[in-house]
C-alpha cells in the first residue's frame, strides 16, 4: 500500500510552494520560543487547551525577570573640516601670478636672441656641425610625442670614424651638471672691491665608441677646458643602444660589471684614457665649451616649457 500510494503522495508534495524566506524565520522562531518555554516553565507546569505552548512561553517570558533588553546603539562622530572654496582661488590666483611672473623676466631676458641661439653659441654650434651631428632628444624619452623626445636629452655622432671604425658618439642631459670650483675663488679683489662671481659649471656626458656590436662607454666630465673620465664600461650594443640607454638613465645594473674603479687603475692608464678620449674621439676644448654652453641653454628652454606646462594645467 506503500508503494501504491507513493504517486499519490508525490504529486501532493509538489502542490506546496518552497518555503520563503519569512515562513523560514517563523518556523525557526517556533522552534526557539519552545526551547524557551521548556527551561523558564515552572515544574509540573502544564497548558490547557486554550492556551498553546508557545502562548504559554511567551507569556512567562513577559512575566520573567530576567528579560533581555538589547543594547543601546551608539554612534561615533567623526570632525570634518571644511576648506573654504575661496582659498582655492585665492591660491591658485596667486600662483598662476607668479608663474606668469617668472615667464615674462625669463622670456625678456632671452629676447635678444628668441626663436634662436645666443650668437655666440651659435656661431660655436656651427663649427662644431662641420665634424659631428648634433641631435636633440631620443624618440620615446621625456614624454615628447615628437619624434626625437625631450630636448633635455643631445646626442652627438662623430661624422669621421675612429682610426680603427669604431663608431663615436656622445651624449649629455641639460640637468647633468654641478659646480666646477676646482682652481675657483669664490672672492676675489678688483680695484680694492670684493665681487662675486657665479662659479662655471661643469657637465657630465658620456662619450662612446662602437665596433662590431660591441660598445665602450666612458662617462666623463667637462670643466675648465678639460676633459676627465670618470668610469669606463663595456656594453652590448651599437652606438644608437647604448646611447638611449644612457640618455635613459641606464645607472648602476647589478647584473652588469660597471668596469673597475678609474682611480684605483694606474696613473699612467688613466692618463691615456684621458688622451684618448681628446685625441682619438675628437672631444677638444671647442667640443667641451659647446657641451657646457649648449646644456646651460637647452635647461634654461626646458625651464621656461616647465613654468608654461605647469600654468596650463594649475591655472
Amino acid at each position: 500500500s506503500i508503494l501504491g500510494n507513493h504517486k499519490s503522495i508525490t504529486n501532493t508534495f509538489i502542490q506546496y510552494p518552497l518555503p520563503t524566506r519569512s515562513t523560514t524565520m517563523m518556523i525557526r522562531s517556533t522552534l526557539l520560543a519552545r526551547r524557551v518555554a521548556t527551561s523558564l516553565a515552572p515544574k509540573g507546569f502544564a497548558p490547557t487547551s486554550s492556551i498553546s505552548p508557545i502562548s504559554a512561553a511567551v507569556e512567562s517570558l513577559s512575566k520573567s525577570t530576567c528579560a533581555i533588553t538589547p543594547p543601546t546603539p551608539f554612534f561615533i562622530t567623526l570632525p570634518t573640516t571644511q576648506i573654504p572654496k575661496s582659498s582655492f582661488s585665492t591660491s591658485s590666483r596667486e600662483l598662476h601670478s607668479i608663474l606668469l611672473r617668472e615667464i615674462e623676466e625669463e622670456e625678456e631676458a632671452s629676447s635678444s636672441y628668441s626663436g634662436s641661439l645666443p650668437t655666440e653659441l651659435s656661431e660655436l654650434h656651427a663649427d662644431i656641425s662641420k665634424n659631428w651631428t648634433i641631435l636633440e632628444g631620443i624618440s620615446g624619452i621625456g614624454g615628447d610625442s615628437g619624434p626625437s623626445g625631450s630636448g633635455a636629452t643631445v646626442r652627438m655622432f662623430r661624422k669621421q670614424g675612429g682610426s680603427n671604425g669604431g663608431k663615436i658618439g656622445v651624449v649629455f642631459h641639460c640637468q647633468d651638471t654641478e659646480e666646477d670650483d676646482f682652481g675657483y675663488d669664490e672672492e676675489y679683489e678688483d680695484g680694492g672691491e670684493e665681487e662675486e662671481e657665479e662659479p662655471p659649471q661643469s657637465v657630465r656626458f658620456g662619450v662612446t665608441v662602437s665596433k662590431a656590436g660591441k660598445t665602450v662607454v666612458m662617462q666623463c666630465r667637462a670643466g675648465q677646458g678639460e676633459v676627465s673620465v670618470e668610469s669606463v664600461a663595456v656594453r652590448d650594443g651599437d652606438t644608437e643602444a647604448v646611447l638611449a640607454a644612457l640618455a635613459g638613465g641606464e645607472g648602476v645594473h647589478s647584473s652588469l660589471y660597471q668596469g673597475p674603479e678609474f682611480t684605483e687603475l694606474a696613473e699612467d692608464l688613466q692618463e691615456a684614457f684621458n688622451t684618448y678620449v681628446e685625441k682619438e674621439c675628437g672631444i677638444d676644448s671647442d667640443v667641451l665649451a659647446f657641451i657646457t654652453m649648449y646644456a646651460d641653454y637647452r635647461e634654461q628652454e626646458e625651464y621656461v616649457a616647465w613654468m608654461k606646462s605647469a600654468v596650463s594645467i594649475l591655472s
